[in-house]
C-alpha cells in the first residue's frame, strides 16, 4: 500500500507491506516513517471500533468512501515497479 500521511500535514508518502490474510481478516495498523503516527488499515476483530463507525467500516477503503475519498488500485512487481491501474474502488 502506499499513502500520504495526513497526520499534523507531515504529508509523508511510504510504501507498506502486509498480508492479505491480514487485512481481509485481523488488523492493520502501519507507521508514518517520518513522523511516526499510526494509521488503520482494517480492522475486522472490532478493536477501534470507535474510529471504524461502530465496527462497520472495517478497512481504508470502507472509511475513506465514508468520507467521500477515493481509493486507487494498482499493482507492484519484482523490480519494485508500481503500476496504477485506475481502478477506483467503489463501495
Amino acid at each position: 500500500m502506499t499513502m500520504t500521511c495526513t497526520a499534523n500535514d507531515c504529508g509523508h508518502r511510504s510504501t507498506h507491506e502486509f498480508t492479505k490474510r491480514s487485512y481481509q481478516k485481523g488488523i492493520v495498523i502501519i507507521q508514518c516513517p517520518s513522523c511516526k503516527n499510526r494509521h488503520l488499515i482494517a480492522d475486522h476483530l472490532g478493536w477501534f471500533k470507535e474510529s471504524t463507525g461502530e465496527g462497520k467500516l472495517r478497512t481504508i477503503e470502507d472509511l475513506l468512501a465514508a468520507r467521500g475519498e477515493k481509493v486507487q488500485r494498482g499493482k507492484k512487481y519484482d523490480d519494485g515497479t508500481i503500476e496504477i491501474t485506475g481502478d477506483e474502488v467503489e463501495k
